[in-house]
């Protein structure tokens, strides 16, 4: 099978499209490629009991890119807090495989709806912009890994980064959101390599995908949006500091909670 040039199009496109998202809001990644993936992968033959494995595998895979570039700016701002890396890094790269794990063990019916929900909670979060109140005590070793488990796990079933739930658990543990932001976007790499690698194993003996596939990760789709993403992410950026990004951040929040709503009525 031959991949047709206007799908080639349509992904570079939804790379350009998730880079300005990310320089312009700080969101993208599994919020807007999760629910992409579930649109086009059918068209090329993706069976709908793998579509979500390899939606949420492609999301992983594209974030391996996009952090690196993410967490090098922000480090050499100085906006990344490495004694809470330090802490949280190892508990969020294991939480990443077995998210993924989790994942094999989940028909897609239930993952798209899992996926659903956390959407249409996520969009309405980003609606209300309320972030939680420093309240916790600071981070400690005791503390970090199991909670980087479970944010690591979860973000792999979702195909998300981690910010928006490590961002407000650096927040409730008394971090500064500049620090926030910048850790939260390092520990996204890890998080994504050990759950594209989960995905990539998992799914290697899997049958029925469509050629150019690694396990549940297609690669043509992660090439040509990390491309995308990284063309667009500084025009995202310098569009920040120009247009009413606050409301532009409540348009695409109120949209992600009629996408999250569709895929879990399709799933039903």
């Amino acid at each position: 099978m031959t991949l047709e040039i206007h799908f080639i199009i349509l992904l570079l496109l939804l790379g350009l499209f998730n880079g300005v998202l990310a320089g312009l809001l700080g969101i993208g990644g599994g919020l807007v490629i999760v629910p992409a993936m579930i649109w086009l992968l059918p068209t090329i033959g993706v069976p709908q009991e793998h579509l979500m494995h390899m939606a949420l595998a492609t999301s992983m895979a594209t974030i391996c890119f996009t952090s690196i570039s993410s967490a090098l700016a922000h480090k050499k701002r100085g906006s990344v807090s490495m004694p809470a890396l330090k802490l949280l890094f190892p508990a969020i790269a294991i939480g990443g495989i077995t998210g993924a794990y989790i994942a094999e063990l989940i028909d897609a019916v239930w993952l798209g709806r899992i996926f659903g929900v956390a959407a249409v909670l996520l969009g309405l979060q980003m609606v209300i912009g309320k972030m939680p109140q420093a309240k916790g005590e600071h981070l400690t070793r005791g503390s970090a890994y199991p909670s980087g488990v479970v944010m690591g796990a979860m973000s792999a079933l979702l195909g998300i980064g981690g910010g928006s739930l490590v961002v407000p658990y650096f927040l409730y543990h008394k971090e500064k959101m500049t620090k926030a932001i910048g850790t939260a976007a390092a520990c996204g790499l890890p998080l994504a390599i050990m759950a594209t690698i989960g995905y990539v194993v998992l799914g290697w003996q899997t049958q029925d995908l469509p050629p150019y596939h690694l396990g549940y990760v297609y690669l043509p789709a992660v090439i040509a949006i990390a491309l995308g993403s990284v063309i667009t992410a500084p025009l995202g950026a310098y569009l920040a500091h120009r247009l009413p990004t606050a409301t532009i951040k409540k348009m695409i929040a109120i949209l992600l909670v009629v996408v999250g709503i569709k895929i879990f009525i399709n799933n039903i």
